[in-house]
């Protein structure tokens, strides 16, 4: 069977990525931009159709901005926050979320202020805008660690769906919730910080994947804490930049991957708030030499193919914009190559009294996985079988194979199976269609588009008609 290695697959966990970076929610902005607002921002994404190549919207914000008052949240009292979600849905983007609580760089104080008023403790910094002064919390504090829950609890309770989530971010600490320079009361804390803030996330996030900033500064507490114990899937960004260090490429290829795929961000060059496309930031790149805009981001782009990634940033409408009008390649080769594409590329079907024995073969041919291994999946996507009638649509006699994981799928390989299928005794065969599809072990429907050329609305593929 042919693949399809061209259409936008629809699938959780992969493609390209839209960001907000929180701009449009911060009132600082608002009323010293005039183009920094969400309808702007859905303007201009869809004046260059970035919802027709990405598959989630990823928001990345301060705390403050989610829950300005105590039990008070954005997706509740914010219309600001309200149309982005709102425009994600209409859009038919999954959503990602970071929120992080360090205010340097920031326009307003990232941690609530009533965190502070609760008696967390603190350090005074200043913003972005120099005159501000802003608290930062130490992490090893218990009131900041209470509050912080009682956010999540109810962070998870509107967002831990997958239908409507792809994953979030379960850290959040230090500059840009990076992980870096974490503060802390006493710095043998900082691998309780960790295990504490990640708990916390897995604690109510049970259904939607959970990822965790790969860095160099922490990882000798989050390779136990982290991805040994709660087997979180690693985030990275800074790739197509001397920031994206060789331990850490190492590590993606050696420890994670094949297990887990790699959640990718580029770095920030092309990141203007004012559009500004004059400030060649990528000429501070300390190991590469890139000569113009398109070098610097497609680039990263490639790193993100080496490395197995599921997603890349689109990012902000700017880069959005400049990507899609001045590198349609790179956007086609990420959407061919990026992520999983899954597809049955040999299929034999025999009869034997009432069974078919189907030998399938099955092929990735993208970098990344699905990431079914993730315990917040717990390797619910399974290979099945069917029989569609061919006048109701309807679909019956629905086999797994147990022996399939498509979540060990890798690209390059072959995936050989001998599955049987009970044909029930009161229909006729030449009225069925024989279907597969990589089904929600839960729901029991088919949620994974395969990289086939036919679309099925219902994800049930046609591989044959059955004449014996």
């Amino acid at each position: 069977m042919k693949p399809d290695t061209l259409r936008v697959l629809k699938n959780p966990a992969m493609g390209w990525v839209m960001y907000n970076e929180g701009w449009e929610l911060y009132p600082y902005y608002q009323n010293n931009y005039k183009h920094m607002n969400v309808d702007h921002f859905w303007k201009d994404m869809d004046a260059v159709n970035a919802s027709s190549v990405s598959n989630i919207l990823y928001i990345r914000a301060v705390w403050s901005a989610f829950e300005p008052q105590e039990g008070k949240y954005a997706w509740d009292i914010d219309p600001n926050f309200k149309k982005l979600i709102e425009g994600a849905e209409k859009r038919h983007l999954k959503l990602a979320f970071r929120v992080f609580h360090q205010s340097q760089d920031q326009v307003q104080q990232a941690t609530p202020e009533f965190v502070f008023n609760a008696g967390a403790s603190f350090k005074s910094i200043k913003g972005q805008a120099g005159h501000q002064i802003f608290k930062n919390p130490y992490y090893d504090d218990p009131v900041f660690m209470a509050k912080f829950n009682a956010f999540v609890k109810a962070f998870a309770a509107k967002f831990d769906n997958p239908e409507i989530t792809d994953f979030v971010d379960a850290y959040g600490a230090g500059l840009w919730g990076e992980g870096h320079n974490v503060l802390v009361k006493d710095k043998s804390h900082l691998g309780n910080v960790i295990d504490e803030i990640t708990g916390i996330y897995t604690k109510h996030f049970k259904n939607v994947l959970t990822v965790f900033n790969l860095s160099e500064s922490d990882w000798k507490h989050a390779k136990s804490y982290v991805f040994d114990q709660k087997q979180l899937i690693p985030r990275r960004d800074g790739l197509g930049s001397f920031w994206f260090s060789e331990k850490s490429r190492e590590r993606i290829n050696n420890y994670f991957f094949p297990r887990y795929p790699l959640i990718a961000e580029g770095c920030y060059w092309l990141n203007s708030k004012t559009n500004d496309t004059t400030n060649l930031t990528y000429k501070l790149d300390k190991k590469y030499n890139f000569n113009s805009w398109k070098d610097a981001l497609t680039f990263g782009m490639e790193d993100a193919l080496n490395y197995h990634a599921n997603v890349y940033d689109l990012r902000v409408p700017l880069q959005a914009k400049y990507l899609i009008q001045h590198a349609p390649k790179s956007i086609q080769k990420f959407i061919t190559h990026g992520g999983y594409r899954l597809y049955p590329n040999r299929v034999g079907v025999k009869k034997s009294k009432d069974t078919l024995i189907i030998d399938n073969n099955w092929r990735n041919l993208g970098v990344g996985l699905l990431p079914n291994h993730h315990p917040n999946w717990n390797n619910k996507y399974k290979l099945a079988w069917g029989l569609k009638n061919k006048n109701t649509s309807k679909v019956i006699a629905v086999t797994v194979d147990l022996k399939a994981n498509p979540g060990d799928w890798v690209k390059d390989s072959n995936y050989c199976y001998k599955t049987k299928l009970n044909i029930p005794k009161e229909i006729k065969l030449e009225d069925y269609y024989l279907v597969t599809g990589i089904i929600n072990g839960n729901t029991k429907k088919p949620e994974i588009e395969l990289a086939l050329s036919e679309a099925p609305k219902d994800n049930w593929y046609k591989i044959t008609d059955i004449n014996f």
